[in-house]
């Protein structure tokens, strides 16, 4: 078997996780919680969790693009869309497709870490 590179782990991290059935969404707010995520991407993060399935699929239909999450958090686009790229670097989120946010279709994501802590 062969030795994990750092980009091996680091896209694992990034995979939505599976297998937590309906409760992956309280299990992410709990972890978006206790994270030492500034305050600004705690408030995405929370703010995305609310529009999510248990299974933490945000429907298209309820995709807030860059403009909902301005009105629904009261950051400043840039401000969210800085937040929103924390979030995705730190395994917090996916994006499924969409280069720009105000287009861009999220699912919630665990990282790893968060993962193996709260599986054991």
């Amino acid at each position: 078997m062969p030795i994990p590179t750092p980009l091996d782990v680091a896209s694992r991290a990034l995979q939505p996780a599976t297998g937590l059935g309906s409760t992956f969404r309280a299990r992410y707010q709990q972890g978006i919680r206790c994270s030492r995520l500034i305050p600004n991407s705690r408030l995405v993060a929370l703010a995305l969790a609310s529009l999510a399935s248990d299974d933490g699929e945000i429907p298209a239909k309820a995709q807030p693009g860059l403009a909902g999450l301005v009105a629904t958090t009261g950051l400043k686009p840039g401000q969210v869309a800085v937040n929103l790229r924390a979030l995705e670097s730190r395994g917090w989120l996916a994006r499924l497709h969409g280069a720009q946010y105000e287009r861009a279709v999220f699912e919630l994501a665990l990282p790893l870490y968060v993962r193996s802590r709260q599986l054991n």
